[in-house]
């Protein structure tokens, strides 16, 4: 396992983030994009994502929704993606619209699955962020990260 972020290149910050999984490429692509997966790591630590809020439409146009629930609180967070690009298993893009409530802007994930030694290795690169929650995103993506590594048995 590897990982590193940095800031993006670009006007507004970025998170960029690597990581090695020793699981094949295709194992790696399919837990984003397979719901039952989604819902066992796709949200920080001590948080979930309930498996029936898992709605996913694996194709150029399609979507990846679900919500993140904090057990403390009784609200969730809706996540609503549309993927712009999918390239089995080499990449999926997706963009998410602004949640000014909450400090979001509009931005593109981009996630590119490469055969690494002994694995595969993900880079995620999102943006962009606004300084104030540049940080939080690269923390919940690496706590996501771990939990994917967790599923995936690496």
């Amino acid at each position: 396992m590897t990982g590193d972020s940095a800031r993006g290149p670009g006007p507004a910050p970025a998170v960029r983030i690597a990581r090695v999984f020793t699981a094949p490429r295709e194992v790696v692509f399919n837990a984003w994009i397979d719901p039952d997966q989604v819902a066992a790591w796709w949200a920080p630590e001590g948080c979930e994502v309930p498996r029936e809020t898992v709605d996913i439409d694996a194709r150029a146009g399609g979507r990846i929704h679900f919500s993140i629930v904090h057990p403390a609180r009784v609200a969730s967070v809706p996540v609503r993606f549309e993927i712009l690009e999918i390239a089995v298993p080499e990449l999926l893009v997706f963009a998410s619209e602004a949640m000014p409530e909450v400090g979001l802007l509009a931005m593109v994930t981009r996630v590119e699955f490469e055969d690494a030694a002994g694995g595969t290795r993900v880079t995620v690169t999102q943006g962009p962020h606004s300084d104030e929650t540049q940080t939080e995103a690269q923390a919940g993506w690496l706590a996501a990260l771990e939990k994917l590594e967790r599923l995936l048995g690496s």
